[in-house]
């Protein structure tokens, strides 16, 4: 049985792509934080490359947007092959069968404002009164 279940942010806006015969597809990269903490006290994440296709994919970019947190159900692939040295390299993703935002869109839109509210804030020393 091949199965895995992540839930982490996306860490670019997705955007459909086409493939030579019409097919659609997305492929992004989720990032997920590890259980433990390291010795910082901060949590380390991998990047996992997922790649959806079809109507999925197409739905996850028209409601999806960076830093969205999202489950991703799926499975793992591996496949290989030859770079322009000639050398044969090996990828590993999750083909993503289902996904869920867990976020509404108000929390995302609130989490923006804040980001961008942050950027505008001005230090003690920096105003100018």
């Amino acid at each position: 049985m091949n199965k895995t279940m992540l839930i982490g942010r996306l860490t670019q806006n997705p955007e459909v792509t086409k493939t030579t015969n019409d097919k659609t597809y997305v492929r992004t990269t989720l990032a997920v934080n590890r259980r433990f903490k390291n010795e910082d006290g901060g949590r380390d994440a991998d990047f996992i490359g997922i790649i959806l296709w079809g109507k999925t994919a197409e739905t996850l970019a028209s409601y999806a947007k960076k830093g969205a947190l999202i489950s991703v159900e799926g499975e793992i692939r591996t496949h290989s092959y030859m770079d322009k040295q000639n050398q044969k390299r090996y990828m590993t993703e999750v083909l993503a069968l289902n996904y869920d935002l867990l976020e509404s869109r108000a929390t995302i839109a609130l989490r923006e404002k804040s980001a961008h509210t942050e950027k505008l804030m001005l230090e003690g020393e920096e105003l100018p009164f």
